[in-house]
């Protein structure tokens, strides 16, 4: 069996890549532990604790940022099939700044994540080109999982289906100023409310 290259101090590494093993380091931030091995789930340098026997991943501020679990994202949707929602993502939504995502990445929402109750159809939640909020609550498979769940989630951003007009909210639809049309969507509190 091949030997693993194990990281040294100040290292810099990518998801996914080998750390070492339990019985050396406690996983810290950045890392998770599997079967006993130790691996990155976030790109970063490489930060080994004697103190703590603690191996942790720091993320370097000049690489764009990959979503963390919890993470409140901006993404459009791309494509809606019977069972979930394909997000392309846009952003971070962050305190200290609205960061770019590291790379073109997708993500899912799930039916059973759209909101609280039944979906009957994934179609009337969601339309392809609508601009979305959602939280992160899993990223260690691609694509990263989300969630639509709660007032502050769901549609920001949409254009009428027939005539691309932006959709003013009316209640709990969106109904077209050019040609009137009424559709309806999983909106968000803050729909057109947020800098697209």
């Amino acid at each position: 069996m091949e030997e693993k290259r194990v990281p040294r101090d100040g290292d810099l590494v990518l998801p996914g890549d080998y750390l070492g093993v339990i019985e050396e380091y406690f996983p810290g931030e950045g890392v998770k532990e599997e079967n006993g091995e130790l691996y990155a789930i976030r790109a970063g340098r490489v930060k080994i604790d004697t103190q703590k026997m603690e191996i942790s991943v720091e993320t370097v501020t000049d690489v764009p940022p990959l979503p963390q679990i919890g993470d409140i994202v901006i993404g459009k949707i791309v494509e809606v099939r019977g069972q979930s929602a394909i997000v392309q993502l846009i952003k971070i939504e962050s305190r200290e700044d609205d960061r770019e995502i590291a790379t073109s990445k997708l993500a899912g929402i799930h039916v059973s994540q759209v909101k609280e109750g039944y979906v009957e159809n994934l179609s009337r939640e969601f339309k392809i080109g609508d601009v979305i909020r959602a939280k992160v609550i899993a990223n260690e498979k691609s694509p990263i999982q989300l969630t639509t769940k709660g007032p502050e989630l769901g549609v920001i951003y949409a254009l009428c289906t027939r005539c691309r007009t932006p959709l003013v909210r009316r209640g709990n639809q969106l109904v077209c100023p050019k040609c009137g049309n009424v559709e309806t969507r999983k909106l968000s509190v803050l729909y057109r409310k947020m800098k697209v």
